[in-house]
């Protein structure tokens, strides 16, 4: 139990950080919703799946 509480902290931290990168990276100016489209594209299907990878690694070597 405390393993998975663990595990949803840091993604939790993970996300925080990212988002923070992103909100502060942006420039205004150039900001239009193609490029949102791209930023939220890239999340789901490359970094979503490879963070929920790495945690079940993570669990399986843990708990081996």
């Amino acid at each position: 139990m405390a393993l998975t509480i663990g595990l949803e902290l840091l993604v939790c931290l993970i996300a925080l950080i990212f988002t923070i990168m992103v909100g502060l990276g942006k420039d205004r100016s150039t900001y239009s919703q193609k490029k949102s489209l791209s930023m939220v594209s890239w999340l789901y299907i490359i970094l979503l799946p490879v963070s929920f990878i790495g945690l079940g690694l993570l669990y399986y070597f843990i708990t081996k």
